[in-house]
């Protein structure tokens, strides 16, 4: 291997649950899944295969204002996705089965987004209707460079489904990955009006945002009308998600082609190409704070979480070890963020949260280790981090000298795969064949029990990946784990 190879291909080349009891009266033993097919830009095709989704029989007793609900989590292809669709309905199951059989909440379906509608290995998991995702770049099926644009896409092609047709529930709760249910929501939504969650950033007489509203809303109508909502939370009929379906991707599709819109709305895009579509045909929406997103500085309260009906983790919790806060736009001592497992799940057993966290810090760290707790052996194993261990700034002079292994190799140099070199310098500074890096004393990584105390091993990180090396002075040699995919590597002192 070459020294300008990637670090990646060198190596390669050298080397009673609540789920129970909700499915008693929500969901069939083995889950149902479907596939549709998407139709031309214009015009909606049938599928070609559909199902009936599992229908509850009436629950006697309840009361006749009861509107029941079907969820719809929105889901893409991915590692990233696949562990938080499972954290997401597990906690879907939990709630079903403490609201009663009178709650609103109804079935559920996964609305999973696949390249040429492929099922994946949680089909016989979570009920799934299966849609075409979109392709790269520019066509009428393409996604423009905007992953997000499945989303619109998805719900044109699961409106013409059978599956959507046969949906028991008059209404549809739509959420993402990302969410957890917290207690089971109660459907303030009407035919005429649906239920969103109002976002801060999306008022649309903000004075940098009004001009562009206004360029694709009909001067007729009031820019006042166009509600601070997202299509997700949100609570909809199904025959008003049916009407908004098609506009909201074709005006999304319009507003990717508008320079202005791509700039001023960037990753909320297809958010807006909803609320204007929505407010185009006349749609009001009742806002309401129905989900929390906090972060290690939200000031949550004992017994905050009767007070939402979802958790959405979108932003990471960073915490000194000491209990305040990291500070914003980095990553803490604790760190809980979704975005450290977009390459493996996260392991079993996260570490908890200082004790001076916020409760709604607490509360999210309880519902990710249940949730996998629970998977038991169905959850894979892995040898990503948990909680403690992101920060790495590299290893300090007084970092350096308290440890022994920190000692005995700054200033040495090794190769990596066979390909030199490596090199330990002072201040935590890294140098590769691959360009610059950090390196420092590992703390707890997880599944490698060479370094569990009194055992020591370094991080080496460079070309966006972590990994974790014990060595063995004597032999002169280490051998490093990467973070993720548990890949090896090893090196020898030169």
């Amino acid at each position: 291997a070459a020294a300008s190879e990637s670090p990646q291909a060198a190596a390669a080349a050298a080397s009673e649950s609540p789920q129970a009891g909700a499915a008693q009266h929500s969901q069939p033993a083995k889950a149902s899944h479907v596939t549709a097919t998407s139709e031309p830009a214009q015009h909606a095709t049938p599928p070609l295969a559909a199902t009936t989704p599992h229908a509850e029989a009436a629950p006697q007793g309840c009361p006749p204002t009861r509107k029941p609900y079907h969820v719809v989590m929105t889901a893409a292809t991915g590692i990233y996705q696949e562990w938080q669709s499972r954290i997401a309905y597990y906690h879907y199951l939990k709630q079903k089965k403490a609201g009663g059989p009178c709650s609103d909440i109804g079935g559920f379906t996964r609305l999973f987004n696949s390249p040429s509608a492929a099922p994946d290995k949680l089909m016989d998991e979570i009920p799934t209707l299966v849609v075409k995702q979109l392709g790269h770049g520019s066509c009428d099926e393409c996604d423009h460079g905007f992953i997000v644009m499945n989303r619109p896409w998805g719900a044109v092609q699961f409106v013409e489904t059978e599956h959507f047709r046969n949906i028991p529930e008059e209404y549809l709760f739509f959420i993402e990955t990302d969410h957890m249910m917290m207690r089971p929501p109660l459907n303030g939504a009407t035919p005429e009006k649906p239920v969103g969650f109002g976002f801060y950033y999306m008022i649309s007489t903000d004075p940098k945002l009004q001009p562009v509203v206004q360029k694709f809303l009909d001067p007729a109508i009031d820019i006042r009308t166009v509600d601070n909502v997202g299509p997700s939370p949100l609570l909809v009929h199904k025959a008003m998600l049916k009407r908004v379906a098609r506009p909201w991707w074709d005006l999304s599709v319009k507003m990717k082609h508008d320079s202005d819109a791509n700039h001023i709305f960037g990753w909320v895009l297809e958010m807006w190409g909803y609320s204007i579509a929505a407010a185009s045909l006349g749609i009001r929406h009742s806002v309401k704070g129905m989900q929390i997103e906090p972060n290690a500085y939200a000031g949550t309260k004992d017994g905050f979480e009767k007070g939402y009906q979802i958790f959405h983790y979108t932003y990471g919790i960073e915490y000194r070890l000491n209990g305040s806060p990291q500070g914003f736009n980095t990553i803490g001592e604790w760190s809980l963020d979704k975005r450290h497992y977009g390459g493996a799940y996260p392991p079993p057993n996260l570490d908890p949260p200082p004790k001076q966290a916020n409760p709604s810090t607490k509360w999210l760290h309880a519902a990710w280790n249940e949730a996998i707790t629970e998977a038991g052996d169905t959850w894979p194993a892995t040898n990503a981090m948990g909680t403690i261990g992101w920060r790495r700034e590299g290893a300090t002079a007084d970092e350096i000298q308290k440890s022994a292994l920190a000692s005995a190799v700054v200033g040495s140099h090794w190769t990596w795969a066979g390909i030199k070199t490596l090199s330990f310098l002072p201040a935590g500074a890294l140098k590769t064949p691959w360009g610059v890096g950090k390196w420092g004393i590992a703390l707890r990584p997880k599944g490698l029990p060479a370094c569990a105390p009194p055992g020591e091993c370094l991080y080496i990180d460079f070309s966006g990946a972590a990994h974790h090396a014990s060595f063995d002075l004597s032999a002169g040699t280490f051998l490093s784990t990467r973070v993720g995919d548990g890949e090896e590597v090893i090196g020898k002192r030169l």
